[in-house]
């Protein structure tokens, strides 16, 4: 299992992330997602033998918003 963070555009209330989490969640291989609409981001834990980034990333985006992966910095 991979987690990952997505930036999320698009959301007005927290209902939003609802709908995010339960696009995200509909797809076989996630194992869960967490949005924050305070933070604009979204968790997802899911199975890389699965999904790519891309598939959750469409995911989202056929929910009627706009995601794109968080790249953390590597010191």
């Amino acid at each position: 299992m991979t987690k990952k963070q997505f930036r999320i555009q698009g959301m007005h209330c927290v209902g939003c992330a609802m709908v995010i989490d339960v696009a995200l969640e509909d797809l076989f291989g996630v194992q869960s997602a967490n949005t924050n609409y305070a933070k604009q981001t979204t968790d997802v834990i899911y199975d890389e033998k699965r999904l790519n980034e891309e598939n959750l990333v469409e995911a989202v985006s056929k929910a009627g918003y706009k995601a794109a992966p968080v790249v953390s910095a590597v010191r």
